[in-house]
């Protein structure tokens, strides 16, 4: 299945900046900036993954999908390398290299930049099969054999979320901190504010915004603290990267401020109590309730068994949602013991919904400015008008 270099490009690759390589499966980092661009080894000929991200260490959305691609090492027996670019790297070269040195699938988060290398160059490489995770409901990959896009149904594990947060509340307020606005991030928003309100309550919000959205917990912080003043808000959800630490600390305090209350927060992305229990930070795992969850790479799982059963995966756009596993909430033990009852409830009965096709939830994908402060005017109490 694979394509091997000549020694020639081999010595010619070395040069480079960013690189996949046919490391060992235990040795699946490259930091950014480091060479590695030995091509995947002949001797064995296992499904070869190369997923490409800026960095590792995030808590969330890149460390998700590298422990999902590390568990279908053993699953599948599938050689797996990732390259870290670092903050703002090219992805571009280290896509393509990962097509020159062979790998059979090459996972890499959806841009505009990325689509257009593909489209120009997906052809020189018929034997990688390039995934672009995250992209946008208007995607068009049509005439591209080797690409498949994912677009993620994020309002569907936002739903379930907000359901949790709206049963498990004894305010009737529920807050959403987000990152920036744009489409993506109203796409969580709009999912989480219609599962609160079937749960009972009502939504309040803040969005970070400015110069760093992603890496502000300060400001993070400082709007969780100022919903639930203004606002007497109990459950709070970060969906902001980085910023979100600063919504648990909130949380923390607001904790050791209310003994008698009870608050909670959730998580993004990732399943963040576990992720902060195992990083022995306990006394922030304790705050999150459970986390929305998609899982990027989560169609990689099919791919691979396609091809080793010999199969060609179909390129094309696919909408991955709950019922096809690839987004809903964390359902781990902490969560199964600390939420009601009536919570769990709702979601198991959301879920069934979802899976046959009888919900309906509103996406921010496809709606006009004036559909979504529409909707954001008959669904939040302190509604905003929207500014993307």
């Amino acid at each position: 299945m694979k394509k091997f270099l000549s020694m020639l490009l081999v010595l010619v690759l070395a040069f480079a900046l960013v690189a996949c390589g046919g490391a060992p499966a235990e040795e699946n980092t490259t930091p950014a900036g480091t060479d590695n661009t030995t091509p995947v080894a002949e001797e064995e000929d296992p499904i070869s993954v190369c997923f490409i991200t800026e960095a590792l260490g995030d808590n969330s959305f890149a460390d998700a999908s590298d422990r999902s691609l590390k568990e279908y090492v053993d699953t599948y027996g599938i050689e797996y390398f990732c390259t870290q670019v670092g903050a703002g790297g090219d992805q571009i070269t280290a896509t393509r290299e990962a097509a020159q040195n062979g790998y059979d699938i090459v996972a890499v988060g959806y841009s505009a930049e990325i689509l257009a290398f593909v489209q120009e160059e997906a052809k020189d490489y018929p034997d990688t099969l390039f995934y672009l995770f995250s992209a946008k409901a208007d995607t068009e990959v049509e005439g591209l054999d080797n690409v498949v896009a994912g677009f993620f149904r994020s309002c569907e594990s936002s739903y379930v979320g907000g359901l949790v947060a709206g049963a498990m509340s004894e305010t009737g307020k529920a807050a959403f901190i987000g990152g920036q606005e744009n489409v993506g991030l109203y796409d969580w928003m709009i999912g989480y504010v219609q599962g609160v309100e079937r749960a009972g309550s009502i939504a309040v919000y803040s969005w970070i915004n400015g110069e760093n959205p992603w890496s502000d917990p300060a400001k993070a912080k400082e709007l969780s603290r100022s919903l639930k003043n203004n606002y007497d808000a109990d459950m709070f959800w970060g969906c902001a990267g980085q910023s979100g630490d600063g919504v648990f600390q909130a949380v923390i305090e607001f904790r050791e401020e209310n003994p008698d209350q009870t608050l909670w927060a959730l998580g993004v992305d990732a399943d963040q109590y576990a992720v902060f229990e195992a990083n022995d930070k306990e006394d922030v795992a304790e705050v999150i309730l459970t986390s929305c969850m998609k899982n990027p790479v989560g169609p990689v799982a099919g791919f691979i068994e396609t091809l080793q059963a010999g199969g060609k995966v179909q390129g094309g756009k696919i909408t991955c949602g709950i019922k096809d596993g690839a987004c809903g909430i964390a359902e781990n033990d902490f969560y199964k013991a600390n939420a009601s009852a009536e919570a769990q409830q709702l979601v198991e009965t959301a879920k069934d919904e979802i899976k046959a096709d009888k919900a309906t939830i509103v996406t921010a994908y496809g709606l006009s400015i004036d559909e979504l402060n529409n909707f954001l005017s008959q669904h939040t109490l302190n509604y905003q008008a929207a500014n993307m």
